[in-house]
């Protein structure tokens, strides 16, 4: 062992159960086991002697330790390229200093970065894992709102800002794009990176995902970790994250001053993120906002569900039961407890976010349809004389109206809510007449593909899909969506004119044959066939196949891991309690609803961007959450507050016995 990276790992680690002198500083430990790796004894004297975000010259640097400035400029150079030092220009002449940060956010994503080292020491991308939690697993429960400076805050998107907010500037994006002009930067996302090379990927690719801003991202530059950036190509990056569903973060451990990242996150891959979900404590993302539903409005079209990374908002039901309105369950507080422990955190919470429905259940409609199409939103649409939003909606889960109207078993129809009062819903006619418009509305329903990369390119991996039936198709168009330059092999299409019209738009080259297998990175239906026989399943069926796809054709993606999982149970009908005025008159009952648990939402907004009937919108209800303080502020503050809410809780214990 050696006692120079003793030192220094200990100097560095955020731990408490190391700093408390609970657990040595040994070879066990990720902080010595890297450090070991990346560092010579010279660079380690010199770490030691800079201290923890500390700026200094190399010529101060040179006078500690006694050694030529020509020398320690040369081991702070070897140690910025690692990454384990940063350098910015924060002083008044502008002069270059060095800085060493702490482990995360700091030196290990900018070691992520470093391409050579991630291929020479493998054991990189565990180390960042290891140490975007490691220091938390102590003291996620006495986070106080804002975070403390540690990690990073959720910023919501600005156009998801309500007019009539009281937004102060911090929490607005363009107020830092504005600060930053002319100091942007574009790099890949350490976190996918890293769970891509811990064979963890959830179909996300990581390739000019993320932003630096300010210094950070000249030192980045220099030291070949990003490229730069403009102003525009800044907001193209933002837009096409959002429309990919991510959300976005910012550092958070200068203050409200200065940030030096905007992360563009998923739950499936965002160490940031996991952060609040894996506690269960999210004091420790969450910004000022919480989404809110109007339950009016709302149509449980499911589409902000889909796009939310804290599991806040799912699908339940808003027919009322005799017995009164359903209660929907809200996930504890780290605040409402005093025996919060690992008991209350969800390692699972990659999968649990994904789940699209509360045990309530939700419209019978959508969860029987098995394409799972948003039939309750649909009709309204239908009824309302929007026939081209009607379509838009229909084709998100089912892109072949077609299908509805000739080859539908009218499951939805035969659990429709209304035959409890009278008949259901002519749904399979609205499927009919909203077909037959197709040819004439074919060149606005072509819609914009969702690449993962890039604004304007496809993927360079080339699908072959071999197949004229629902499945084939239907695995070919979401592919195509997603940017991959696909060739179906097929000999009479069973879908329509206009949606063989809008697949030939998207880029689908239909052919008749058999493919070259070697000029194709995969060949469907080779791989995920079909198992559905009804032409719906199949559609459903060969969505998931395109997604399967994706994720097969990029190594180290796993195949299930922070996946949709497109499963919605129907609300039990029994004991369901009618409105008089609704059973008066021959309409959809809107038996379901998307409810948000304030509890798990963290205000980042994505949701809003998803809905087409202005349900849920973003309200500051939390406004003590714009509370940013400096790193160094940190523990003293975590402490403060662990101490009054312990007090807190004592005292309603006490006075809970006493009654």
């Amino acid at each position: 062992m050696r006692p120079l990276i003793v030192k220094t790992a200990r100097m560095l680690t955020d731990c408490m159960d190391v700093s408390l002198g609970l657990v040595k500083m040994d070879e066990s430990r990720p902080e010595y086991r890297m450090l070991d790796a990346i560092l010579t004894d010279d660079m380690a004297r010199a770490a030691l002697k800079m201290g923890v975000r500390k700026p200094t010259t190399p010529e101060a640097l040179a006078k500690k330790l006694r050694w030529p400035v020509e020398k320690t400029q040369a081991v702070l150079d070897e140690m910025a390229q690692i990454g384990i030092v940063e350098y910015n220009w924060h002083n008044a002449d502008r002069h270059k200093q060095y800085v060493l940060p702490v482990f995360v956010v700091g030196s290990a994503e900018n070691m992520v970065l470093n391409e050579t080292l991630m291929r020479e020491v493998p054991e990189t991308a565990g180390f960042f894992s290891d140490m975007a939690r490691k220091p938390l697993e102590l003291i996620s429960h006495m986070v106080p709102p804002g975070g403390a400076g540690l990690g990073f805050h959720v910023i919501p998107l600005e156009h998801a800002i309500p007019k009539d907010s009281q937004a102060v500037d911090i929490e607005r994006l363009s107020h830092w794009l504005k600060k930053y002009e002319g100091h942007y930067a574009i790099q890949p996302c350490v976190c996918r990176t890293t769970m891509i090379a811990l064979g963890k990927g959830c179909g996300e690719l990581p390739e000019e995902t993320c932003i630096s801003v300010g210094d950070y991202s000249d030192y980045l530059v220099e030291t070949g970790k990003a490229r730069r950036a403009t102003y525009e190509e800044v907001l193209a990056v933002l837009k096409r994250t959002e429309a990919n569903g991510y959300m976005h973060q910012i550092t958070n451990g200068d203050g409200g001053e200065e940030i030096f990242a905007i992360c563009n996150c998923s739950v499936g891959n965002c160490f940031a993120l996991r952060c609040s979900q894996l506690f269960n404590a999210p004091n420790l993302s969450a910004s000022c906002y919480r989404a809110a539903v109007d339950p009016d409005k709302c149509v449980a079209c499911g589409k902000c569900v889909e796009v939310c990374p804290a599991g806040a908002a799912k699908l339940g039901r808003r027919l009322c039961t005799t017995a009164g309105p359903v209660q929907h369950p809200s996930q504890p507080l780290p605040s409402e407890t005093l025996h919060w422990g690992r008991k209350n955190w969800n390692e699972n919470f990659r999968n649990d976010n994904r789940r699209n429905c509360y045990p309530t259940g939700t419209a019978p409609c959508k969860a029987a349809c098995p394409a799972h199409a948003s039939i309750q939103g649909v009709m309204k649409l239908a009824r309302d004389g929007r026939e081209l939003a009607a379509l838009k909606l229909l084709r998100q889960d089912q892109p072949f109206p077609s299908l509805c109207a000739a080859h539908c078993d009218r499951h939805c129809e035969n659990a429709c809510t209304r035959a409890l009062v009278d008949a259901p819903m002519e749904i399979a006619e609205t499927m009919r007449r909203l077909a037959e418009r197709e040819e004439a509305l074919k060149e606005k329903l072509v819609p914009q593909k969702v690449r993962m990369t890039g604004t304007d390119r496809d993927h360079p991996e080339r699908i072959a899909v071999v197949g004229a039936d629902y499945d084939a198709l239907s695995c070919a168009y979401f592919l195509a969506v997603m940017g991959y330059p696909v060739t179906l092999f097929a000999e009479a299409l069973c879908c329509n004119e206009a949606e063989r019209y809008i697949l030939e738009r998207l880029g689908v080259n239909i052919t008749a044959g058999e493919p070259d297998r070697a000029r194709f990175a995969a060949v469907y239906p080779d791989i995920f066939a079909a198992k559905s026989t009804d032409a719906p399943g199949k559609v459903e069926d060969g969505h998931e196949a395109a997604v399967s796809i994706h994720r097969a054709v990029h190594p180290g993606h796993d195949l299930t891991l922070a996946r949709d999982p497109r499963a919605f149970q129907a609300l039990d009908k029994r004991g369901a309690a009618i409105p008089p005025e609704q059973a008066r008159e021959h309409t959809c009952l809107r038996c379901g609803v998307t409810w948000v648990d304030p509890n798990r939402c963290i205000g980042c907004g994505i949701c809003t961007t998803r809905c087409m009937f202005g349900a849920i919108r973003l309200e500051r209800s939390h406004p003590e959450f714009e509370n940013y303080v400096p790193y160094e502020k940190a523990k003293r503050n975590v402490a403060i507050h662990g101490v009054k809410q312990t007090g807190t809780l004592l005292l309603k214990e006490l006075l809970a016995s006493k009654k």
